[in-house]
């Protein structure tokens, strides 16, 4: 039986899916989208044997039809071609729309930013902070509440347990609290996923690796967030998402499991499981994967546990382009939006020494102290990306935003970030 070392796999993936260097374009406002480089930069995936395909989608302001561009086909050796339409695994980009999805009852005035989530969550009324996180679980009283704010931001003081296998991490799995929706990921000693609600009880049962507020740390805080809004509403995730943001904005592709799983993309690892090992042939994801997202999971990860189109993820970028507006509806007050795509971090608090944080994704900020080809612009790009290669950036400055979608997990030589910056510069230049 092929087995896989997931903690290895997906710390290794953790690490693209933190932050696209696109959202660091030095590019001016567009007159209109072109798309040679970006053509030209899936196609070179493609011959290069990295993707079987991918789809980008190019988004405008205001109610103009994205451009797709698409190369390739769904799986190495098929005969299907990539559409707009075909279905990926988003993981992380799940982690945006959970975002937005709390943004929208911050807007209604149910939840406050700065509230303790104890208020509707109050299990996690008295949370305990770990004395030493290398040593054990000796705890200590928290210095302050978790907060709606701190949840959004990865600065709640939760732990994932991709990130080490400290005493934390181990409880983690062994409690089944892991990242995304597919069980045949566990390895052999670590529980069962639960559901939301038990994964949140289980999670207020154990102590923080960090007081809430004090630095940001990837974790299961968009989960937590997810089950937040189930208590808020009494609707599960999959509900909630339907009535507050899939259904408004058209995207019938995008949920927890692939309603039509033929057209789902077949994912690959390109490493050796349980190394660090590349691989000449990449292994099938699928084969490990068992039923994952083709059925309806038991948990519905909001951090990290979403299948989608581009077409999909591209109305969900328009609407943030178009500050919470799209197809003459309100999806998020202009206010709200924008609130939601700046920089929400605690004061003091930095996403890789100099960036921000908004709901669920990054936020790049302007950094005075560069110069060079480097130098950031005085912009807030948001933007996330996800485990198998997805990423997504909303640029309201240059204002344009941008959906790559392929699958591929663990493949070392991919620069997906830099290699998607130079060709979006490139487009940008030749107009």
């Amino acid at each position: 039986m092929l087995t896989i070392d997931r903690r290895k796999l997906l710390s290794a993936i953790a690490l693209a899916a933190a932050g696209p260097a696109a959202a660091q374009l030095p590019m001016r406002r567009p007159v209109a989208l072109r798309h040679d480089a970006v053509q030209a930069l899936i196609e070179n995936y493609v011959t290069a044997g990295s993707v079987p395909g991918a789809v980008v989608a190019l988004v405008e302001p205001g109610s103009q039809t994205p451009v797709f561009v698409t190369a390739g086909v769904t799986a190495f050796g098929g005969s299907t071609k990539v559409t707009p339409d075909t279905l990926w695994r988003i993981y992380s980009m799940s982690k945006p729309i959970t975002g937005m999805a709390i943004m929208q009852r911050v807007a209604t005035g149910e939840l406050r930013l700065d509230q303790p989530i104890s208020d509707v969550l109050p299990e996690f009324k008295a949370m305990r902070v770990l004395v030493d996180p290398a040593k054990g679980l000796e705890s200590r009283e928290a210095a302050r509440p978790i907060t709606v704010r701190h949840l959004l931001t990865h600065t709640a003081g939760f732990s994932y347990g991709i990130n080490g296998n400290g005493p934390l991490e181990q409880e983690y799995k062994r409690l089944g609290i892991q990242p995304g929706s597919v069980p045949a990921f566990l390895q052999p000693g670590e529980g069962a996923l639960p559901d939301l609600q038990v994964m949140a009880a289980s999670l207020a049962g154990l102590p923080l690796a960090l007081d809430p507020g004090t630095a940001w740390k990837y974790s299961v805080s968009l989960d937590v967030a997810g089950a937040l809004l189930e208590r808020l509403t009494g609707l599960t995730l999959d509900k909630v998402f339907e009535q507050q943001l899939l259904g408004p904005l058209g995207m019938r592709d995008t949920g927890f499991w692939a309603k039509d799983p033929a057209r789902l993309a077949a994912n690959y690892l390109w490493t050796a499981p349980g190394t660090t090992t590349p691989l000449t042939n990449p292994i099938p994801v699928s084969v490990l994967e068992k039923d994952g997202f083709t059925t309806r999971p038991r948990l519905l990860s909001g951090g990290g546990g979403m299948v989608g189109s581009a077409r999909d993820y591209a109305r969900f970028g328009q609407m943030l382009l178009n500050n919470g507006e799209y197809g003459g509806k309100t999806i998020l007050p202009r206010g709200t939006a924008r609130l939601a795509t700046s920089n929400l971090m605690p004061q003091g608090v930095f996403f890789e020494a100099r960036n921000g944080f908004g709901a669920g994704g990054r936020v790049t900020l302007f950094d005075t102290r560069a110069t060079g080809p480097k130098a950031g612009s005085p912009a807030e790009a948001y933007g996330w990306g996800g485990a198998a290669g997805t990423l997504f950036m909303v640029d309201q400055v240059r204002q344009f935003a941008v959906v790559l979608m392929l699958q591929t997990m663990a493949d070392r030589r991919l620069s997906r970030d830099n290699d998607l910056a130079a060709a979006l510069m490139a487009d940008a230049d030749g107009r």
